[in-house]
């Protein structure tokens, strides 16, 4: 069975007791799709924090073609940024103290539809503590992933003219991309969740919200900026090294209009373009606005529902 389908089946049949046991208690069902919602929040915090842990894993061959240093030690670095990000009792201690944070300011607010003293009241506080520290542990991981980029800046980069997408330099934003995306599926159900119920106006959940989706735009976009300036600089520096030969092709040709020296002349202009053409950016850039896209998606909702509801 897929890892995504067991952890997905596993939250579901938490709410499943959640339903069974909300039976026998008045008003416990009143706002179950937005309790469902949660719970489906929960899961797809636990899918992602595995998915993006292969993707980061995967991403380790593209690394290496690259990184122009030595292999061994660009791999015990990789190797150790990765076990600061998914191992270590500070990964712990940062997703307990998030869990604290979370509950102390909407925990009141998210529980208030459940009857206090009941089974069911008790059940959706378990889960959602143990939810919001899987939460905290993704945050931590994802915190720790962004100095990923960051980090590789401090070697030799090889910026090639001739970039494949999906591959090398390019798999690096294709990677942070599908880690965004998948971030963003995962916040959808929390945002489903706030906009139907009433707690859209309430301003601890909008701030909570509205960071959300500047931290996962900010994820994609910050780690790479360094990446994307030594990209921009070699792209410089041979525009201006290749501009020497176009200026000698091109008196050349002024003077002596062969058809030798013209035909010359016009691959070097082509040449010319192909490197004007060189990204500078480690991802394509309409990636950039699909993830802007699919934020703004469910941000827009949940403003047009607070307008509705003033």
């Amino acid at each position: 069975m897929p890892y995504w389908l067991s952890l997905v089946l596993l939250w579901e049949g938490i709410f499943l007791i959640d339903y069974i046991l909300g039976l026998s208690v008045p008003g416990a069902h009143d706002h179950l799709i937005e309790y469902g919602c949660l719970v489906f929040f929960f899961a797809m915090v636990s899918v992602t924090l595995v998915y993006c842990s292969k993707v980061l894993v995967r991403l380790f061959e593209d690394i290496q073609l690259f990184i122009e240093d030595d292999a061994t030690q660009l791999h015990n670095w990789y190797k150790q940024r990765l076990a600061l990000s998914y191992q270590g009792f500070i990964s712990l201690i940062f997703a307990g103290l998030f869990t604290v944070a979370v509950n102390a300011t909407v925990g009141d607010a998210i529980r208030q539809f459940t009857p206090e003293g009941t089974t069911i009241y008790y059940l959706r506080l378990a889960y959602e503590y143990v939810g919001f520290f899987f939460l905290g542990l993704g945050i931590w991981a994802l915190v720790n992933v962004l100095f990923i980029p960051i980090g590789l800046t401090k070697y030799k980069i090889r910026v090639s003219v001739n970039q494949i997408s999906g591959r090398g330099l390019q798999a690096l934003g294709a990677a942070y991309f599908k880690m965004s995306l998948a971030i963003t599926f995962t916040f959808v159900p929390l945002v489903v969740a706030a906009i139907i119920s009433p707690l859209i106006t309430d301003l601890s959940i909008l701030i909570w919200l509205g960071m959300g989706t500047v931290s996962i735009f900010g994820f994609f976009l910050l780690p790479q900026i360094g990446i994307h300036n030594i990209m921009a600089h070699e792209k410089q520096q041979r525009l201006l090294s290749f501009s020497n030969h176009l200026e000698t092709s091109l008196e050349r040709s002024l003077k002596e209009p062969t058809p030798e020296n013209l035909q010359h002349l016009k691959e070097l202009f082509e040449l010319q373009t192909h490197l004007k053409s060189m990204n500078e950016w480690p991802f394509n850039v309409n990636t950039l606005w699909q993830l802007v896209t699919a934020l703004l998606i469910p941000l827009t909702l949940g403003l047009i529902e607070v307008f509705f509801n003033k």
